[in-house]
């Protein structure tokens, strides 16, 4: 987000670069933390803010997914297109969150690590209509326009790759990724990030139909 800027600078975001690299030299001491009692299973975590780019409409997402408690594999983008609400936007931030979980679901099989590819993986997002769309065959006026690419992530629920379920906001891991966040909820959510924190929040699954 600083980089955008670089080509007219203002001195809020060269504070706010060199908050950056003060926080990174005070980090440099941590890395990444994996525990042999932590999950066994991948664990998706995904997220999208409604805070679009004032030069283009479009906004960023965030997911990260687990393994042993510890990150594996992480993405932070702003989108390819244009969300028109929050649910929009989570919708597209689920779509990118499933390609990798696929990926890595299809990875773990491949180098024979025990995994069940008939259990789907389950995929934390905060916003319930866009899990409700991709558990659902809905086509409402709020939906009917999303891009057919974006199905992908319905598709893989229907495949029994990934379960959608609701994790809270403040339990999101993920939220970190999208935005700026309060200190508060940045020294609450970067612990297990990392894998420094305690159990990772996982919501059970929904009741079958």
């Amino acid at each position: 987000m600083i980089c955008r800027l670089m080509s007219k600078p203002t001195m809020i975001a060269w504070r706010g670069a060199l908050h950056i690299l003060k926080y990174l030299y005070g980090q440099s001491h941590r890395g990444i933390k994996f525990r042999s009692d932590g999950n066994k299973l991948p664990l998706c975590y995904y997220d999208a803010s409604n805070k679009s780019d004032p030069s283009d409409g479009k906004s960023q997402y965030g997911y990260v997914i687990f393994m042993f408690n510890g990150p594996i594999a992480w993405n932070t983008k702003k989108f390819n297109h244009v969300g028109l609400s929050s649910t929009h936007n989570e919708y597209m931030a689920l779509c990118q969150a499933s390609k990798d979980v696929e990926w890595m679901r299809q990875l773990l099989n491949e180098i024979g690590y025990p995994i069940d590819i008939n259990v789907p993986t389950p995929i934390l997002g905060d916003n319930d209509n866009a899990t409700l769309y991709a558990r659902e065959d809905l086509i409402t006026p709020a939906n009917k326009f999303i891009i057919q690419e974006y199905h992908f992530a319905k598709e893989c629920v229907e495949r029994s790759q990934t379960c959608p379920r609701r994790v809270d906001t403040s339990d999101n891991i993920s939220d970190i990724l999208t935005k700026s966040v309060a200190r508060p909820t940045h020294d609450r959510l970067m612990p297990l990030l990392t894998g420094y924190g305690g159990p990772l929040p996982i919501p059970p699954p929904p009741p079958k139909d």
